[in-house]
């Protein structure tokens, strides 16, 4: 029997909160009745967040709290195993670093029957000009593209129905760098049901070097690039189709 839902969250080195984490996030779903499972997707982290984690596994029935280590294995990549791998009726997927508590996710599980789709917009975000603007980019590019209305296209608190885009995670690199950009282009020309609230991003602000800064960028032209061919690739199994 398929669970309720599955949690995606991709880790590193996030020890000082991974605690927090998982009691606040098994505390909601226990307290919404949800069969829940977590999985956590962790790039070879060398804290204390693995055992963090294990001691948790110890502590909840089998099943609930899962951990697999990805060594060397992106940020992206590991988001979207995690979609891949998970069997629930609805997939959550959110970082690590508590950032926006449990909250709004009350607020979209209480409206899921209604949708496909239902993002937390993050506001009140501290970072850089060039995270600014390749979010800004990101928001232009899937709406140009895919007619999508995501106001946050890469936001890393989202709630989807599986069954609505388990086709479309086919669609998508096994490298991808930005799945959830990916996804929210997506989302748009499959014309999903979709439902926005603003979150607020308690977390800490993003650095400023400008190492950061040029290493972003060509990221994000990788990104750019990935996101096109998608969209010709779904326009090309539609023409086929």
């Amino acid at each position: 029997m398929a669970r309720d839902l599955s949690i995606v969250i991709p880790s590193f080195n996030e020890g000082a909160h991974m605690g927090k984490v998982l009691d606040d996030w098994i505390g909601v779903c226990q307290r919404l009745g949800i069969n829940f499972e977590i999985t956590i997707y962790d790039g070879g982290s060398t804290d204390t967040t693995l055992d963090i984690v294990r001691t948790t596994m110890q502590k909840v029935p089998p099943g609930c709290v899962e951990l697999k280590v990805l060594p060397g294995v992106p940020h992206g990549p590991s988001i979207l195993q995690g979609y891949r791998d998970a069997a629930s009726d609805w997939l959550f997927q959110m970082d690590s670093d508590d950032a926006f508590g449990t909250d709004a996710f009350e607020e979209l599980w209480r409206r899921r029957d209604d949708f496909d789709l239902l993002l937390g917009i993050r506001t009140g975000r501290r970072s850089n000009w060039s995270r600014r603007v390749v979010t800004l980019c990101g928001r232009l590019v899937i709406r140009v593209l895919f007619n999508s209305k995501v106001a946050d296209a890469n936001t890393p608190y989202r709630l989807m129905r599986r069954s609505a885009v388990v086709d479309l995670l086919r669609l998508l690199p096994d490298n991808a760098v930005v799945p959830n950009v990916m996804l929210s282009g997506l989302a748009g020309s499959a014309r999903l049901r979709l439902y926005q609230i603003e979150v607020e991003d308690t977390g800490a602000p993003v650095g400023t070097a400008g190492l950061a800064s040029f290493r972003l960028g060509r990221t994000a032209l990788r990104s750019f690039a990935q996101v096109i061919t998608v969209r010709w690739n779904e326009r090309g199994r539609r023409v086929v189709g």
